[in-house]
């Protein structure tokens, strides 16, 4: 049976190849390794984007591990990434390319309300001992009902063509932010297009 909240501890150690590592489950050091996470270039051949990739992992082993672990960086990253979907879910059917329901950095306020509310449980400031990663996670996942973070969820997943609606939905936008990889190509094209106006202007 895949480990279940019914019959397991949710886990306390991360395997990183063949060795185990204790780290640190707090919800809040969760959301930031996911958000350094972002920063994350794909590159081969960058030497200075390799280093800020090293400087970025680095960060986020000392905020897992405490240190940095003797382990390889694709092993390191597939683990983490692992560790970072919580108890295993059925497989969700989507139809691709929905407009983003939901962010941490923005909606985290509304999120820690509606798990109190739901559940009595205090994710403030208040709250100075962990509560963990994948325990937050089922809170947030189970949240029903009329709580406002669902219905700016509801409200961002719009599809219909109802302009109240559509006009709710631009207003609970939430800005539009790029991953490091996606800023990379989008600085890449701008600096070809900044590019060959230079050249328009050499040859007028």
């Amino acid at each position: 049976m895949r480990p279940n909240y019914a019959q397991d501890a949710p886990p306390t150690e991360l395997t990183v190849g063949d060795a185990s590592f204790a780290i640190e489950t707090d919800y809040r050091v969760w959301i930031d390794v996911l958000e350094k996470l972002q920063a994350l270039v794909p590159v081969d051949t960058d030497d200075a984007q390799i280093v800020e990739n090293v400087r970025i992992l680095t960060e986020v082993e000392h905020m897992i591990f405490g240190r940095v672990i003797d382990a390889p960086l694709p092993d390191l990253i597939d683990a983490i990434a692992e560790f970072a979907k919580g108890y295993p879910t059925a497989p969700m059917q989507t139809d691709g390319g929905g407009a983003q329901t939901y962010s941490f950095k923005y909606d985290l306020n509304e999120i820690i309300i509606a798990i109190r509310n739901q559940s009595g449980i205090d994710l403030s400031y208040r709250r100075k001992e962990p509560f963990h990663w994948w325990e937050f996670l089922l809170e947030f996942r189970t949240l029903c009902g009329d709580h406002y973070i669902l219905n700016l969820m509801e409200a961002r997943g719009y599809k219909g063509n109802d302009k109240e609606l559509l006009r709710r939905k631009r207003m609970c936008a939430l800005p539009v932010e790029y991953s490091a990889a996606e800023q990379a190509e989008i600085d890449a094209f701008l600096e070809m297009f900044e590019e060959g106006e230079h050249a328009n202007q050499h040859e007028d």
